[in-house]
């Protein structure tokens, strides 16, 4: 059944959302991983599943899921979906991810990042059957990341400690994690506008049905560079819309140093991908979650 873009416009953001399936790749960061996971068994509400895309990681990080699957046993189930490592190959594994989800609505958080108590409340209260949801991140600095993850310990509300690394020079966009709900406030702010293509992988949602009317991630991007905003691209060419949940469902991201490079041939090629989708107003992709 194709969705309802463009032909019901009864339905309302955030209605009769039954079931959320949490997408979470993941890449040989058990530690960021659990972290990542803790914080989504403390939201405000409770995903009906988690599941673990894994493009690769080894032994410790399916000890981990393991780890966290018995933790939360009784609470949220915790999936693992793993392929061989070869490469760069989270769209492939996210596409597999989402055909073993069995929620109507899906919200995706990369596997290093800390999920704000109310992360899935916003996305959900904010969804609509035409529109992909985009938010940003608060970039952790290194050596607050380092003690984060030596402790083990969540960090998914504005501290002090963050505000304070931020003067330092370290942390960046602390200002992402100050949660404003007011619609006035948000307009002023600009908080209400994101780029019209402008999806991150470590903070979107959108309904079930949608992605596979666009059908899915693309599987020919070669790094981590622009896939995520070929999503955006491919849900307005259909007539949909891209949506802000900045300061709304607000997200902590770990720091790691960068995997990828501006132009590389890598990224020359996606940018080639987008350029197409872009000019010729492709809705699907080819090699995506149906082949």
């Amino acid at each position: 059944m194709p969705s309802e873009c463009g032909r019901n416009p009864s339905v309302r953001r955030g209605e009769e959302v039954k079931r959320i399936s949490v997408i979470v790749p993941t890449y040989n960061r058990p530690v960021a991983l659990r972290l990542c996971i803790r914080s989504l068994s403390a939201q405000s509400m409770p995903p009906s599943e988690i599941i673990v895309a894994d493009d690769g990681s080894g032994s410790e990080t399916r000890d981990a899921v393991r780890e966290m699957a018995r933790e939360l046993e009784k609470s949220i189930p915790v999936l693992h979906v793993w392929q061989d490592d070869d490469g760069f190959r989270k769209p492939k594994i996210i596409n597999e991810a989402v055909r073993n989800a069995s929620g109507e609505y899906l919200v995706f958080i990369d596997g290093d990042c800390m999920a704000h108590p109310d992360f899935i409340r916003e996305h959900v209260e904010e969804s609509d059957p035409c529109a992909i949801l985009g938010g940003k991140r608060v970039d952790i600095g290194e050596n607050l990341t380092g003690r984060l993850m030596k402790e083990e310990r969540v960090l998914n509300r504005f501290r002090l400690e963050l505000l304070m690394d931020s003067l330092a020079g370290a942390s960046r966009k602390v200002e992402e994690s100050i949660p404003i709900r007011n619609r006035w406030l948000r307009r002023v702010l600009h908080r209400d506008r994101i780029t019209r293509d402008g999806i991150w992988g470590c903070n979107f949602s959108i309904y079930r049905q949608l992605f596979y009317d666009i059908n899915g991630c693309d599987e020919d991007f070669l790094d981590g560079s622009t896939e995520d905003n070929d999503l955006g691209i491919r849900v307005l060419n259909l007539g949909g819309q891209v949506r802000s949940v900045r300061a709304l469902a607000i997200v902590f991201h770990l720091y790691h140093s960068p995997t990828w490079k501006v132009m590389s041939e890598k990224h020359i090629h996606n940018c080639e991908i987008l350029r197409r989708r872009i000019e010729n107003r492709e809705t699907r992709c080819v090699n995506g979650i149906v082949k």
